[in-house]
């Protein structure tokens, strides 16, 4: 299938996508099954869980930092994509032998830093093959192809379980898709010949930066101080009566509909406002804060997980559309470097608020979650009227 004008181009894209599928896959294996090994097995409280969660993402989100900056440096963004790769790989074992609180937080902040190095030179690579009119498209293919590795990853962890009841040998498992994507990686994705025609990078350049760039990282400042882990959906599930084998199959039913949902929105918001059908996005997300917190019943939580599904579908791929076509070709590590900076900072903050507002309230978490995305609604509807 065709999302590109030339062959080449979306060869590139396919590759680079069905590799996030892979890395998506590896990941849900073990993140799904994470929250409660944490509690159940280890005995870790819902405050350093909400700790270990925000110190791991906030580690990725530097992480990411670097590796965009180095992207445009060294005008590469292949080597950068495989080294993360390959650390994906040795650490995935790391989880599978933990023992204690320290050992799986050094597992999922290293795990965390790897995906960083891959991410902010992946998405920056989508930007350098693809036309400004497809970029809505093309991002939203790959969180298409991403959640739908999501929903593998959560069906393939949730009957791996079912059957040994065995954490560990589900993250052993976690590795295989790994490798697979490094293959892909190895064979099929190459950098864009056109990166090295710009001149050396420097620090001054960042000034050049767009004002529209600027302020949509205002709003995302304040959105990702709701994006909060999938760890507290998936405690909140538990909190209902749903068996630990059962809550990566939730996971799967979020995933299918981000998987349904992020392609054909971004191919929405090439033809038309990005802005107004992102606060769209934003407005599902307060309904589905709401559904978790008021949930009569376990199946309300199932509508609460799809909702947030919904969400993430149609707007995650939108951001990275945003910023992709706000900034310049030879700055877009950079651009992108300096937006994941701003989500590690805000995804720290609120995934630590939402581990207290857990432990002292009742759904605590997703009353600070209706707070922050009404907010930052707030803020990207006076930013679309400035248009």
């Amino acid at each position: 299938m065709n999302v590109l004008p030339t062959q080449n181009e979306n060869k590139s894209l396919w590759a680079i996508c069905w590799v996030t599928f892979l890395w998506s896959m590896a990941s849900l294996m073990v993140f799904s099954l994470l929250p409660t090994f944490l509690t159940e097995e280890l005995a870790v409280s819902k405050t350093k869980l909400g700790f270990i969660e925000g110190t791991a993402i906030f580690l990725a989100f530097i992480a990411k930092v670097f590796s965009g900056l180095l992207s445009d440096i060294f005008k590469t963004r292949r080597s950068l994509i495989i080294t993360g790769a390959i650390g994906s790989v040795i650490i995935k074992p790391l989880f599978a032998c933990a023992t204690g609180i320290w050992s799986v937080f050094w597992a999922r902040s290293l795990d965390r830093i790897s995906k960083g190095i891959r991410s902010a030179p992946a998405d920056a690579y989508i930007a350098d093959i693809t036309p400004k009119t497809h970029h809505g498209s093309s991002y939203g293919m790959r969180y298409s192809l991403e959640t739908a590795g999501m929903v593998v990853g959560g069906a393939l962890a949730s009957a791996i379980f079912a059957l040994t009841n065995n954490y560990r040998l589900v993250f052993w498992c976690a590795m295989i898709p790994g490798i697979c994507a490094l293959i892909v990686l190895l064979l099929y994705v190459h950098d864009n010949k056109s990166l090295r025609q710009h001149s050396a990078w420097h620090w001054s350049e960042i000034t050049q930066l767009p004002k529209r760039y600027w302020q949509i990282l205002g709003g995302v400042a304040i959105l990702m101080l709701a994006r909060f882990s999938e760890a507290f959906l998936n405690l909140r599930a538990k909190e209902f009566g749903w068996s630990v084998a059962m809550i990566p199959l939730l996971m799967v039913g979020y995933s299918i509909i981000c998987a349904n949902t992020a392609w054909p929105i971004g191919k929405l918001a090439d033809r038309t406002n990005r802005l107004k059908v992102f606060l769209a996005g934003l407005i599902v997300l307060i309904l589905a804060n709401v559904i978790l917190i008021v949930a009569p019943n376990k199946w309300w939580i199932v509508v609460g997980f799809l909702f947030c599904g919904l969400h993430m579908g149609m707007t995650h791929g939108m951001l990275g559309a945003m910023i992709a076509e706000n900034t310049l070709p030879h700055l877009r590590g950079t651009a992108f470097s300096i937006y994941y900076l701003v989500m590690g900072i805000s995804v720290l903050i609120g995934n630590s608020t939402a581990g207290f507002l857990a432990e002292n309230l009742q759904a605590g978490a997703f009353y600070g979650g209706m707070l922050f995305t009404s907010i930052a609604g707030v803020y990207f509807y006076i930013l679309s009227k400035n248009e």
